[in-house]
């Protein structure tokens, strides 16, 4: 049986992988003994959003680059150029913001205690990682 204050340690490493993802992978690799089944879980589906998220905020930042590559009309013009660049950037920091908060909503959650599952990553999670009970 855990104390209070190992079960909160417990809960706030779990949760705070949700906003730093690399925590989760030190968690992954080297499990800590006192480990739950809970932050096993949270742990595994930390790992995958912190990597789903961030590939996709690559494609994010990617996508100027991309559409000035794909269509060369708009190469030529470098008024369409900045304007896209300008988009992409407002476009970045929209989805920085979305990511920060969801992750931070994400945190909350887990150190309430609660399991959850998030849409796509946990089906995910659970293929790549299976928990033994």
């Amino acid at each position: 049986m855990t104390s209070g204050g190992e079960d909160l340690e417990i809960r706030q490493r779990a949760a705070n992988a949700y906003v730093v993802w690399p925590l989760a992978v030190l968690d992954l690799f080297r499990e800590p003994p006192d480990a739950t089944a809970w932050s096993r879980l949270h742990t595994r589906q930390a790992f995958v959003y912190g990597i789903a998220g961030t590939l996709g905020y690559l494609v994010l930042l990617a996508l100027p680059l991309l559409l000035t590559v794909l269509i060369p009309p708009l190469a030529g013009s470098t008024t369409a150029v900045v304007v896209i660049y300008s988009l992409g950037l407002f476009a970045d920091i929209l989805g920085a913001v979305f990511w920060f908060v969801l992750s931070m909503r994400y945190r909350e959650r887990a150190l309430r205690g609660r399991l959850f599952a998030i849409p796509y990553v946990t089906p995910v999670a659970d293929r790549l990682f299976r928990l033994e009970r």
